[in-house]
């Protein structure tokens, strides 16, 4: 072996890695087995800077004070949005049914009603962590959960972006994240997503750190990351060979096919640890990944059309300034365009396929899993903006980053009041279930009650108006039949499913067409201050209860 020096020909560059390289000696003259020996330098933190502005640079070196100073500041727009006090639906149901499975877990109770079937993510996994919260600090103690997980992802986007291109454009990524609209709504929303993209974000950052330093030992730990994404809700499927696709964009110039086989390797791993975990410990769930993920009934229907422009108003601004940062980085670094298209892909497939099917539930949180993405670019633009004009681009910097939070906190709200207080209802329904101890309910959407009532009801009195079995019948038909006996306790109707007008037929006018079910309670429902209609409360007549005119 021989040590000689290198023409510029002959030398490998690998961005981030220290691992020596051997490169087979070609030229004119050299002894024909002789190998060059080449100690690759770690990718420095973008354009290579000397005197002054190098010193202006040094006091990034350390990024974690400003990433906590960064979370702090997620803490303060969590606490500065507007919100509903009481839970929606999903955050209702996932509290609910994660004591539920807490329950079965500790004391084998018997679960009739089957979440595995229905839920988008393993019922065993986030509603239990959920659960614990809400034993620890009630609904806000379980939104500050998702809030953790938040921060978790901005330190993950922080890791990512820095692994790529450098740590100034990683601090200046993980601040664009965070300031994010969607971001920003996750953070208080009770529900699986932010800890799906805590994990996700970790994966891709750890998968890329690893690509870079040889690492073929980390695979199992990246698909174990990606496998709990997975199984913490089911959508993060598809971002498992997006992360895969952004490591072989990555290395693919120095390490070619052997980064390739990698990147199959924590693909294949990922699958084959999330089919482990679904044939050993939940074959139940596999009609809930159908229902709620392959097979996907669409909820809410709405035109394409008006799909896109919603991605473009609440996203816009955050996939408009990640072009440009790819434009630039295609432009500066031509050998990394591979890296910014899978990076924008990465960002579009989400809403993409929303747009596809045409269904707009949950879009305004599912956003946020393309800007985890999209941030790295963010975070380059304006690194390169800041080492190039320093004086002329931090203030320009500082306002752009104002104007994302400006935009970011706007929607955050929108999003956080789009469904009506139940505040004004529980007393009502607390009375009538007192006066009607034990008995069946049937309510419209029940999951935030029957979560907020949880210790003065069970489980088993609560009933929907999604579907429903008694005496041999379904549906219109079964609801009827009940009422005419007499079945239910207390009926409480918004009129937002198909069957809460059947239901309210067969109750008759206010008394009811048997006088047994008098109407007890009318209460407002307001989204942002406009009512948009009235909860009616029904029960038998008692001497507590004044029927209403």
């Amino acid at each position: 072996m021989t040590v000689r020096q290198l023409t510029p020909t002959s030398l490998i560059t690998s961005p981030g890695s220290t691992t020596p390289v051997l490169v087979p000696a070609a030229r004119a003259g050299s002894f024909p087995n002789s190998v060059d020996v080449i100690k690759l330098r770690p990718r420095s933190d973008g354009p290579r800077s000397t005197g002054r502005q190098h010193r202006r640079g040094s006091w990034m070196r350390v990024p974690w004070p400003w990433l906590m100073l960064i979370c702090a500041a997620q803490v303060l727009l969590a606490r500065t949005t507007r919100g509903v006090s009481t839970a929606f639906e999903d955050e209702g149901l996932y509290i609910f049914m994660g004591h539920r499975m807490i329950d079965h877990f500790l004391h084998g109770v018997f679960l009739p009603e089957y979440p595995g079937a229905y839920f988008s993510g393993a019922p065993g996994v986030y509603p239990v962590l959920a659960a614990v919260a809400d034993d620890i600090g009630g609904l806000q103690a379980v939104r500050d959960l998702s809030l953790l997980f938040v921060m978790v992802a901005t330190v993950g986007t922080y890791g990512l972006a820095s692994q790529l291109f450098g740590r100034f454009a990683g601090v200046l990524a993980a601040a664009s994240f965070a300031v994010c609209g969607s971001v920003i709504y996750q953070s208080q929303w009770a529900t699986y997503d932010a800890m799906m993209m805590a994990l996700m974000v970790l994966g891709a950052w750890l998968a890329v750190w690893s690509a870079r330093r040889d690492g073929l030992l980390w695979a199992p730990a990246v698909a174990a990351l990606l496998a709990l994404a997975v199984l913490t809700k089911y959508a993060g499927a598809v971002y498992v060979p997006v992360i895969a696709a952004l490591v072989v964009a990555d290395q693919w110039a120095v390490r070619r096919w052997v980064i390739a086989r990698r990147a199959a390797f924590m693909v294949l791993s990922t699958i084959g640890m999330t089919y482990f975990v679904l044939m050993l410990w939940g074959r139940d769930l596999l009609a809930g990944i159908a229902q709620t993920t392959t097979d996907r009934l669409i909820i809410q229907v709405t035109p394409r059309t008006e799909l896109v422009r919603d991605v473009v108003l609440w996203s816009g601004p955050w996939l408009g300034l990640a072009v440009l940062g790819a434009v630039v980085l295609m432009w500066r670094e031509r050998g990394r365009a591979l890296t910014a298209l899978v990076l924008i892909a990465a960002a579009l497939i989400g809403p993409a396929q929303q747009v596809r099917i045409g269904e707009l539930t949950s879009l305004a949180k599912h956003l946020a899993f393309g800007i985890v993405f999209v941030a790295p670019l963010i975070g380059y633009l304006l690194a390169r903006l800041v080492r190039a004009k320093w004086w002329l681009a931090a203030v320009p910097v500082a306002l752009v980053i104002a104007a994302l939070t400006a935009h970011g906190l706007h929607f955050a709200s929108l999003f956080r009041t789009g469904y009506a207080s139940q505040a004004q209802l529980q007393p009502v329904l607390v009375r009538a279930i007192a006066d009607n101890p034990g008995r069946p309910i049937l309510g419209e959407q029940p999951s935030p009650q029957r979560y907020a009532l949880r210790t003065g009801t069970s489980p088993k009195q609560w009933n929907d108006t999604y579907e429903f079995s008694y005496a041999g019948l379904s549906g219109a038909e079964a609801y009827r039949r009940a009422i005419r006996d007499h079945y239910f306790g207390v009926i409480y109707l918004s009129f937002s499913t198909a069957n809460a007008q059947p239901i309210s037929d067969s109750l008759g006018a206010a008394q009811g067409a048997d006088r047994y079910y008098h109407l007890v309670g009318k209460v407002p429902r307001y989204i942002r201050g406009e009512r948009i209609g009235d909860w009616l409360v029904w029960a038998p007549q008692t001497v507590h209860l004044t029927p209403i005119d």
